[in-house]
């Protein structure tokens, strides 16, 4: 009986496969996150103080959507499919930009 290699076992198979799922999938929000993010947004980011945003969703917010949020600035309301939040820290703007769920992210003087 031929001994096959330990690369063909169907684990190592589907771990590689989850694998290469899982980097495309982390490249993939990485790079649509810059474009969910307002220009306005952007620049007073680049002031390294915390920001108030909007952030808005393709469906209205539920539990686990607010509750996320507040973890991750103040939650000052909702407001249809969006979610009102101060004092986000510039590299949690770009953390919640990466959500699938998340559609855009606009200023606080934003329509």
């Amino acid at each position: 009986m031929r001994r096959r290699g330990w690369f063909t076992h169907r684990t190592v198979l589907f771990l590689a496969v989850v694998l290469a799922g899982w980097a495309g999938w982390s490249g993939y929000t990485s790079v649509t996150a810059s474009r969910k993010v307002e220009p306005a947004v952007i620049a007073a980011l680049g002031a390294r103080r915390p920001v108030t945003i909007w952030i808005d969703l393709p469906f209205p917010p539920e539990e686990f959507h607010v509750r996320y949020l507040q973890d991750r600035g103040t939650v000052t309301g909702v407001q249809g499919r969006s979610v009102h939040l101060a004092r986000v820290r510039p590299p949690v703007v770009w953390s919640i930009a990466r959500l699938y769920w998340v559609r855009r992210i606009r200023g606080d003087g934003g329509g």
